[in-house]
């Protein structure tokens, strides 16, 4: 039924937490491909061997660092009807996919997405310290319209449909947003459906902590920049959404050309 596609860089205790929330999982109707861009520690075997062969592990040694090549490389391997994509630091709650499986069940819709839950934590300890602050997220207002504007869905909420995924793959030259250019170029023509469940917990430690660099979580420099870029990409695809693109951008001090975005 799934393929569920782990990029991970150098965080193994956390990918252990990861791989637990699988094993816990309901339904085992799934195989996960980890794909790592550093060499610099063993795989964890104990989980992975809990899996019953149901896993590739696979040391990318080429293209740039980053989750995007190494969401890329999964995608190359994932063979299942529906692909899900999961961090290194993010978890499943045990009934998420079966819950998942039953809804995609009964219409197979090409894209579903769905609630989350946030967890805070301290990880400067292992186990993480969890914090105050935690809550569920419900994203039932997001249309695909407003997906066109900015961009509330996180990557690991997001079902694909195998076949909505040809020719889809990740842009590796982006700094931030490449999630939200990937569900653009897979929703061109396509309908989102949305799902109120809540099994994905997104685990946050601070955006300037170490272990957050590298995914350009600090980049708000970036932030305009990019999304003119994807707004260039991704033409609005009607006329009330070419205006809500201008308000928001002038509300960064940006005057937007309506008759090109």
């Amino acid at each position: 039924m799934f393929t569920i596609i782990i990029p991970t860089h150098d965080r193994p205790l956390l990918l252990k937490r990861t791989l637990e929330s699988l094993i816990a999982q309901t339904c085992q109707d799934f195989k996960i491909v980890v794909v790592s861009d550093t060499p610099g520690y063993l795989p964890p075997y104990q989980e992975l061997s809990q899996l019953d062969k149901r896993f590739d592990y696979v040391l990318r040694s080429t293209g740039v660092p980053g989750p995007a090549a190494s969401r890329n490389l999964g995608l190359a391997i994932a063979d299942a009807e529906y692909i899900l994509f999961l961090d290194d630091d993010d978890t499943y709650r045990p009934d998420h996919l079966e819950k998942l499986k039953a809804r995609l069940l009964k219409d197979k819709p090409e894209l579903l997405f769905h609630d989350f839950q946030i967890q805070n934590e301290d990880r400067t300890v292992y186990p993480p310290t969890l914090l105050p602050g935690g809550q569920k997220v419900s994203i039932a207002d997001v249309t695909s319209d407003s997906v066109y504007v900015r961009n509330r869905i996180p990557n690991s909420c997001v079902a694909y449909r195998r076949d909505v995924l040809q020719g889809v793959r990740n842009e590796t030259d982006l700094i931030i947003y490449e999630d939200w250019d990937f569900l653009l170029a897979a929703m061109h023509g396509r309908k989102l459906v949305h799902f109120a469940t809540d099994g994905v917990v997104i685990h946050k430690s601070a955006a300037t902590a170490p272990e957050n660099m590298r995914r350009g979580n600090s980049r708000d420099d970036k932030i305009v920049e990019v999304m003119l870029q994807l707004y260039r990409k991704h033409p609005a695809p009607n006329m009330e959404t070419r205006k809500t693109r201008q308000a928001l951008m002038a509300s960064a001090g940006v005057v937007l050309d309506i008759a090109n975005f």
